[in-house]
């Protein structure tokens, strides 16, 4: 109103600042003694001298008054903070050519292959895993599994998207019991709607004057016994949950509803569920291929999703798995074992040149990354004379686990630098069961990095669990690098989203980030606010990025200029975000050690700064006494 009567202004209020900051210009003289001030530092560091600026001409006193006004106090934090970019990218490319140079590791024979989720979180798992055992090859890939789903579980009411939000999914999945536990199932499932309606009853009594009084007169003390249990004994009260759940929770063995009929197209419906043995085929081959796995197949190989458990905690999507929209990936690593396992899937396969050994068997399994623990899918599946195998595999894991948790607890406050790893499995699992706990786990914080490539080429190089890895292998990839362009079409928007969503929320955490999680409340089922009275906070919460280092992601990608250049020319979304700068892209040789790094539109070679890499013999001797981010190294080199 003001602004009409004052001025006429006519247009949004939106458009109002700009208007009088140009139709009204600050008065220099206020800024006078500022940049008085400043032109002293500024001769002060260069050297100049009364007589010096003396003898400038008007002209030249104009442009200078002009650059010290313009190069102000937020271009030089972009400057700054530019370098502080650039100082880890050329440290993480020092690493990669350091290593790269070295002969590439890969087992001959490998007793087991683990195909993780591309998550930072797996990059300290996966080199565990090679420490424990020289005979382990592990690959990455989007933790959807190249399956776009929607899923329903024996306890679902409603199908999950599980799949990147840049992909739309065309199939459907549904968990059903075996037929052995059917009547089981069904009875556990009408407890569970029971239970359900009546908790439903007394949610609408609470909410009542006399009922609500009723209802918290008569269960508040009851209530109180399990809130100071999930307090003071965390683990304890989680197992007597877990039992008292077990009278209503799904049937342990169960099976994926995946074969479609041939006559139906994909959908909800009981006869549309699933998928044709081609789209199998063409699934599962995908699966192998992108991450160069065709051939040299272990007895056994893990498809390994992931997710995270933890109690009282209102942002538990962000812990679970990015390429499956904040879901958890353990159904569609289960599906595309099924699908590998197929004996008319592998005759496809076969026709099509990619022959996998009859002795391989595929496991589905998760990964909870709050507790350090592996859950195996179907083993009832499992042939006889895998069972040796299987043992070894389990103690290997059990062992990368608890190896795992050590490492994970130098950064929290409240673990010891000297504990042990079967203490720090306890105390990780202590940590997502506890209500008082508002850091169960740090999720993707600190990631920084991400790489595209053959994982022989930097086995044992320590990370800081800070970089996601995601395996291809340029030599079975076309001249087209079809192979490279698909995987990037997921990998880059997903990892590029994960990391602003950190980067932004610990840059600005009570702007773009959630705040703290301590006044939180979640409200109807949209969100968190502050309070009881808040705008819908955004972003992630202050407590899950208190260590992170804000940097645009660095991808350095295992392909050629002429390749990348290509893909991103074929590709709009992996165009903007590259040539907008959202990320820091790098690309290695497949030939050589030469990394070279795009800036302004080509790709220049990268000159190392350093040669050498500190070598350990464990990750243990690395981090141990320090809880702040740590630099690359070669482990058992």
């Amino acid at each position: 109103y003001l602004a009409k009567k004052a001025i006429c202004w006519k247009e949004t209020t939106a458009q109002l600042r700009t208007e009088l900051v140009n139709r009204y210009p600050r008065h220099q003289a206020a800024d006078g003694p500022k940049i008085a001030y400043r032109l002293f530092q500024c001769a002060q560091y260069i050297g100049w001298g009364p007589l010096t600026l003396a003898r400038l001409k008007a002209g030249d006193w104009k442009a200078l008054i002009q650059e010290l006004t313009e190069f102000n106090g937020h271009e030089r934090r972009r400057i700054f903070h530019s370098a502080f970019e650039r100082r880890y990218a050329v440290s993480a490319m020092d690493a990669v050519i350091t290593r790269t140079l070295m002969p590439p590791e890969r087992p001959e024979k490998p007793l087991l292959q683990v195909v993780t989720c591309i998550d930072a979180r797996e990059e300290s798992f996966r080199r565990y895993l090679e420490e424990v055992s020289p005979e382990v090859e592990t690959f990455g890939t989007a933790g959807f599994f190249g399956i776009p789903v929607y899923y329903r579980g024996l306890g679902d009411a409603n199908f999950t998207v599980l799949c990147p939000p840049v992909v739309t999914p065309q199939y459907w999945v549904v968990e059903e019991p075996v037929y052995s536990m059917e009547e089981v199932a069904h009875a556990k499932a009408r407890a569970r709607r029971l239970l359900g309606s009546a908790t439903h009853l007394l949610l609408g009594e609470t909410k009542r004057s006399v009922g609500g009084a009723i209802v918290s007169a008569l269960l508040g003390p009851l209530a109180t016994a399990p809130l100071v249990g999930c307090t003071v004994f965390p683990n304890a009260t989680a197992r007597l949950h877990s039992a008292a759940r077990h009278f209503v929770a799904p049937p342990r063995v169960s099976r994926l509803k995946l074969d479609r009929d041939e006559d139906q197209p994909p959908g909800p419906e009981p006869g549309q569920v699933g998928f044709t043995v081609e789209e199998m085929a063409r699934m599962g081959g995908k699966i192998l291929r992108d991450i160069g796995l065709v051939s040299s197949f272990a007895p056994i190989v893990v498809l390994m999703g992931h997710g995270s458990s933890c109690v009282n905690n209102p942002h538990k999507s962000a812990y679970h798995c990015g390429a499956c929209s904040g879901g958890i990936g353990a159904a569609n690593a289960r599906t595309g074992a099924a699908m590998l396992n197929d004996s008319r899937v592998r005759r496809r396969l076969a026709e099509q040149g990619l022959v996998i050994p009859d002795e391989t068997h595929f496991l589905g399994a998760m990964h909870n990354t709050g507790t350090d623990e592996i859950m195996f899918y179907d083993l009832e599946l499992l042939p006889g004379r895998q069972t040796k195998n299987l043992l070894k595999i389990r103690d290997i894991l059990s062992r990368a686990c608890e190896l795992n948790a050590q490492e994970r607890c130098r950064r929290f406050e409240s673990a010891d630098f000297d504990i042990e790893p079967e203490a720090a499995m306890v105390h990780v699992q202590d940590r997502t069961q506890n209500l008082a706990e508002t850091r169960p786990e740090y999720g993707n914080c600190t990631n920084s990095m991400c790489f595209v490539g053959r994982r022989e080429r930097i086995r044992g190089l320590y990370m800081d669990r800070r970089s996601f890895l995601q395996s291809y292998d340029p030599t079975t990839d076309d001249e087209n690098s079809s192979i490279l362009a698909g995987t990037l079409s997921a990998v880059i928007p997903v990892c590029e989203g994960i990391n602003l969503l950190y980067t932004l929320s610990a840059i600005d955490t009570f702007g773009w980030g959630a705040g703290s999680k301590l006044p939180h409340n979640a409200t109807s089922m949209l969100g968190v606010m502050d309070g009881a009275g808040s705008d819908l906070r955004v972003g992630l919460p202050w407590q899950g990025v208190d260590i992170h280092e804000p940097m645009r992601l660095l991808f350095i990608i295992e392909t050629t200029p002429d390749a990348m250049l290509k893909i991103m020319a074929g590709n709009s979304t992996i165009d903007r975000i590259c040539r907008g700068n959202w990320v820091q892209l790098s690309v290695l040789d497949p030939d050589s050690a030469t990394i070279r790094y795009f800036r302004d539109g080509e790709f220049v070679e990268h000159a190392p700064q350093q040669h050498d890499l500190p070598t350990v013999p464990s990750s243990l001797e690395w981090y141990r006494g320090s809880r702040d981010h740590l630099p690359f190294a070669l482990i058992g080199g």
